[in-house]
């Protein structure tokens, strides 16, 4: 039997704050304390700082001299760059994953999207947004590619993270697990013709949303 290695304090630290950025309770912009987050979970700020610098590389955290640490944000601009980075190697993984391991593919997204349709029944949010991440990390799971998977990896939570901040915006999941049934319904027929189709007006929709929710903050900082 082998034993499981307990996590370090670092790796706690890391995991506590990843989790509350991607599922919102950090928000974007949000200053962060080492001092108030090592009391939090009562460690030394050590753990806390060499934490932070990891978000830092996976672009969850700024961090600027004298001023200290805070929550990630993102430009229009940004999040366009976001998607083109999503639509590039998605389309990438989708067509080698369809190649070698279609029957496996197609088996386990028809197994997310019901356990999708159970969250949205039960008005579980935080779970379907867990499980929508986990939906596109099945891409590169089975596509077999160590490097992009390690590339798009480097990435998923700020991309979760985006995922929960557009969560809000009127019928933004509704529209979503359509989409994930389309896409897994392209899949068990393995059409990669349609796969690409769906998947460019998924990842298209969450550009146009962030800009449409922008401006509107905007116009309301304005007036």
């Amino acid at each position: 039997m082998m034993l499981t290695r307990p996590k370090s304090l670092r790796e706690l630290a890391l995991e506590h704050l990843r989790n509350r950025i991607i599922d919102g309770t950090l928000k974007m912009g949000q200053i962060l304390s080492e001092r108030s987050i090592s009391e939090e979970l009562g460690v030394s700020k050590s753990p806390v700082r060499e934490a932070l610098a990891q978000l830092r590389d996976e672009g969850l955290v700024s961090i600027e001299p004298q001023k200290g640490a805070r929550v990630f944000t993102l430009s229009k601009s940004e999040v366009a760059q976001i998607c083109d980075f999503r639509q590039a190697i998605e389309t990438a993984a989708f067509e080698i994953a369809l190649a070698r391991n279609p029957k496996a593919l197609a088996k386990d997204m028809a197994r997310v999207v019901k356990d999708m349709a159970a969250a949205r029944k039960a008005d579980n949010e935080t779970k379907y947004l867990a499980l929508d991440t986990t939906f596109h990390q099945l891409i590169f799971q089975h596509c077999g590619n160590d490097y992009l998977s390690a590339s798009y990896s480097r990435y998923v939570g700020k991309i979760a993270a985006l995922r929960t901040h557009l969560a809000n915006l009127p019928k933004h999941t509704s529209l979503s697990f359509d989409e994930h049934v389309q896409l897994a319904d392209a899949v068990r027929d393995g059409d990669m013709t349609v796969v690409r189709k769906l998947l460019a007006e998924h990842i298209d929709r969450t550009r146009q949303a962030y800009s449409v929710a922008e401006d509107a903050k905007d116009a309301e900082h304005s007036k």
